[in-house]
């Protein structure tokens, strides 16, 4: 992440989007600590849907407002990847995770808060 991140940080800085990129960097830090598994070489460029859905799937799970920010921001990554050119994994795969992704986006998520 670290090697893409000026050119993301550029990339990002040109469009309106509605969140202020540290907290989409910090947001991709925290996805990428899990993501791939210790001891995979998967690059971060050809995400993986299956591990995808199954990151998001724990994260929002057990952190709500963490896993839609992830969401959010890995959709601008895949975004910036695809515009680059840097996306290194099949069409098919890009196009099941931006699936994924913007089913995420597009959901109403309701949260429930409770007071005693």
């Amino acid at each position: 992440m670290e090697a893409l991140t000026p050119d993301f940080i550029s990339w990002y800085a040109q469009r309106q989007f509605s969140a202020d990129i540290e907290e989409v960097l910090e947001s991709l830090k925290l996805f990428f600590r899990f993501y791939p598994e210790t001891g995979d070489n998967r690059p971060i460029t050809a995400l993986d849907p299956a591990e995808v859905c199954a990151r998001l799937s724990s994260l929002i799970t057990h952190t709500l407002f963490e896993g839609v920010m992830a969401s959010y921001s890995l959709m601008r990554f895949l975004d910036f990847l695809h515009d680059a050119g840097r996306w290194s994994g099949s069409q098919e795969s890009f196009l099941v995770v931006h699936a994924v992704l913007e089913d995420i986006s597009n959901s109403k998520v309701r949260v429930r808060i409770s007071c005693w």
